[in-house]
Formats: structure tokens, C-alpha cells, sequence
């Protein structure tokens, strides 16, 4: 059955590229799944949030 799904002078024949793309598709599924939930939301801008609350310094 896989014969026919891989040909013997195809370059899916030799292991190491077999393994290689399955790899390689595994990690971008990963990779598409992270950005899908993590990254799909915008979140908005605040530099309070980034730099922690401006304070005033008087002078005495």
C-alpha cells in the first residue's frame, strides 16, 4: 500500500525525508495553534501597563 504512495525514485522514499516532513508538519501545526490562541486578540496599548504608573516628583 505505501508503494504506491511512494514511489522508489520518489524523494519520500528515503526515510530521513519521510521523518524530517512529518516533523516539519508537526511543528507547524504547533506553531499555527499557538499564534491561532495566543495572538488572535489584539490587546490594546497602555504605557501605564508597560512602564508602571507615571508618578510626579516634587520638589521641596
Amino acid at each position: 500500500m505505501l508503494n504506491k504512495l511512494f514511489p522508489k525514485q520518489g524523494i519520500f522514499s528515503i526515510p530521513l525525508v519521510r521523518e524530517i516532513a512529518v516533523i516539519l508538519i508537526f511543528k507547524l501545526m504547533v506553531l499555527f495553534t499557538i499564534q491561532y490562541f495566543y495572538f488572535s486578540d489584539p490587546v490594546p496599548f497602555n504605557a501605564d501597563h508597560i512602564f508602571g504608573e507615571v508618578q510626579q516628583i516634587d520638589d521641596k
